[in-house]
């Protein structure tokens, strides 16, 4: 297979032949049919985080599920047979460590030790390999630029087949954050009032999610008026443009905001 390496800052990322990555128990080998590009991953590009090289970037991947890895329990391939369409987060949770068991699977001590410290997935051991030499290549999440990919099952969702990969991909990062700051970082209820400091990706997100918990109020704030014309679409009820005015004031008159969020 095929995937796109990073070396090193400043040089470009290259096609390079790899191994067919081979799944471990608890892991599926996923055929990547979209995989977008976040900011972390262009801070790692730009070496502004620091990460194991060679690596293959990319978290946000859509895919269909081709092989599972030996010894994987039968609940996860009855949940993920052969052929489903899935999604993947790119916090990859061990689901065994002290805060999985809590439940704060965002504070994954393995994944943090052994992926983000090391590219590795959690037995230490990347599941790249470049086909030229043999060499190891370093994982960013599961390393979805490349043609096949290696996610451990707690990492995946199934995705409806009628949603479409591409746009789906987003789901596992972008929205996956909104999703957390909303529910578990502001604790918004129904009925609370929000508003949205940048309306990028993340942002836009959180306007929708907002929107679906039922916010009263949905205020959206950016300096470029386009944003905001499309927040309108995305559930905002007012836009705030801050390079043309006092977006802390112009909050105040339209409600008495329970929520800020700044993406």
């Amino acid at each position: 297979m095929r995937g796109a390496v990073f070396w090193e800052p400043g040089r470009p990322l290259t096609l390079e032949d790899f191994h067919m990555p081979r799944p471990k128990a608890g892991e599926l080998l996923i055929k990547t049919k979209a995989c977008g590009v976040c900011h972390s991953d262009l801070h790692v590009l730009k070496g502004e985080l620091p990460f194991s090289s060679p690596c293959v970037v990319g978290h946000e991947i859509t895919g269909e599920v081709v092989d599972h890895g030996t010894h994987t329990p039968a609940e996860i391939i009855n949940r993920f047979p052969v052929g489903s369409h899935v999604v993947g987060a790119f916090i990859m949770p061990c689901g065994n460590c002290f805060y999985c068991v809590k439940g704060q699977e965002d504070l994954c001590e393995s994944f943090f030790a052994y992926n983000r410290a090391k590219g590795t997935l959690y037995d230490g051991q990347t599941r790249l390999f470049l086909r030229s030499n043999g060499k190891p290549v370093y994982m960013y999440s599961m390393g979805g630029l490349a043609e096949y990919c290696v996610v451990p099952a707690n990492a995946l969702a199934v995705l409806p087949n009628s949603l479409p990969y591409t746009e789906s991909a987003i789901l596992g990062c972008a929205v996956f954050t909104a999703y957390g700051a909303l529910r578990h970082a502001a604790e918004m209820r129904a009925g609370d009032s929000v508003a949205v400091i940048g309306v990028g990706g993340v942002g836009s997100s959180c306007l929708q999610i907002a929107k679906a918990f039922g916010a009263s109020e949905v205020i959206a704030v950016d300096v470029l008026d386009e944003k905001l014309q499309n927040a309108r679409t995305l559930g905002a009820t007012h836009t705030v443009n801050a390079a043309k005015e006092d977006a802390v004031e112009k909050i105040k008159v339209f409600v008495n905001c329970q929520v800020f969020l700044a993406t």
